[in-house]
């Protein structure tokens, strides 16, 4: 008998610029949680009664400017990223192998995770939490009792949302757990189905879910980034022609801030699906040729892109201890000041001590898995003849 041909694992090249998107993204999340740690007013727009808005706090909320911080629309964007790398491999025509890909990815997501909650647990005994009168709500809300199962809920993060005690960035690895079980799916209808049909559907969902559905609001943007990894030549070409490729650029980082100019009620809806739409645009103008990808390669934004994850997982805590070390009531500017260096110190650390050490692990876990599942039965012997 033949010994099966073994699965070769086919890692496409590696697309830099979308490491400098990461980054990117990683850094409006670290401002808009200093904003909303620091302005009540901002803060208000989204925990609690909203106050009105007037002059440069207008201007920066309610405009197209607020993509410079508003940390969720970025979040999307990472999820867009998630959808289109993880279907990179299978869209140039790899063959899914769940022995190798379900220990490396599991361990990538949760090991870190972990080690971020050992991390924030640490930051919040260490400087104390006490609700502070005239500090914003979501700085408030951090002044929480330890609750055994909001920790399950972080460790697990597959089970019911819960607030997030020690870090609510979290909230986010929760669907791109769910979204890396059901990669198989994604993948097979991307195969099997017309890739602007998904594209379609996907943005009618989320435009159905609006806000008050989570998963139809992050599930189907998943879907957008797997579809455009089977159709990245097409959008390649596309883009190609400079002025699809100007109007892509400007228009994207618009689009993913329409819920915030956008007018509410029923137009809220539609501003979720445009929002979708404007993270599946950043990250098709960051995967093609232009400046945009030139500005993204550069070396300041690869540093932060590729330690991204770890940026995301530890600036939170940090940003909230400064917060009530300097009184509950800093202003941005200074509280942004205090926590570039403590943030930066962490992100490198965490990266050095837990995330690159973690993607090691995970690649070799992965292929010894595969190794076993998919290692050749032994070759049956004759039997000898008889004498």
């Amino acid at each position: 008998m033949e010994a099966p041909e073994p699965i070769r694992e086919v890692r496409p090249s590696r697309n830099r610029a979308l490491d400098g998107l990461r980054g990117l993204a990683a850094v409006a999340v670290l401002i808009g949680h200093v904003i909303v740690a620091t302005s009540v007013v901002q803060a208000s727009q989204y925990f609690g009664e909203p106050q009105p808005l007037t002059g440069g706090a207008w201007l920066f909320a309610e405009t197209p400017l607020v993509a410079l911080w508003a940390g969720q629309e970025w979040v999307v964007v990472f999820f867009v990223l998630s959808g289109y790398v993880l279907s990179l491999a299978a869209a140039d025509g790899a063959r899914f192998d769940a022995a190798r890909y379900y220990p490396t990815r599991i361990v990538r997501l949760y090991v870190p995770v972990w080690a971020a909650l050992v991390f924030a647990a640490i930051v919040h005994e260490a400087i104390a939490h006490e609700r502070v009168a005239g500090a914003t709500q979501w700085l408030n809300l951090h002044v929480t009792e330890w609750s055994a199962t909001t920790t399950a809920h972080e460790i697990v993060l597959l089970l019911q949302a819960g607030d997030y005690y020690y870090t609510t960035v979290l909230w986010s690895l929760r669907w791109e757990v769910a979204f890396s079980l059901l990669l198989p799916v994604f993948l097979l209808c991307a195969r099997r189905f017309p890739l602007r049909l998904l594209a379609v559907l996907s943005l009618a969902a989320i435009v159905a879910g609006g806000p008050g559905s989570g998963v139809l609001r992050y599930m189907p943007v998943f879907m957008l980034g797997t579809a455009l990894a089977f159709g990245r030549e097409q959008v390649a070409a596309a883009l190609a022609d400079r002025r699809t490729y100007g109007v892509a650029l400007v228009a994207s980082p618009i689009l993913l801030t329409a819920t915030h100019w956008m007018p509410e009620g029923a137009w809220q809806h539609a501003a979720y699906g445009l929002g979708a739409l404007g993270a599946t645009g950043l990250v098709a103008t960051a995967m093609v040729p232009g400046p945009f990808a030139q500005w993204l390669e550069t070396r300041p934004m690869q540093f932060v892109g590729r330690r991204s994850f770890s940026l995301y997982l530890v600036h939170e805590p940090i940003v909230v201890a400064t917060a009530f070390a300097l009184g509950g009531r800093p202003s941005t500017i200074v509280l942004l000041a205090c926590v570039l260096l403590p943030v930066a110190a962490a992100t490198i650390a965490f990266y050095r001590l837990v995330e690159r050490p973690t993607q090691k692990l995970a690649r070799t876990l992965g292929q010894a898995s595969s190794q076993v599942v998919h290692r050749a039965p032994p070759v049956a012997r004759e039997p000898k003849p008889e004498t």
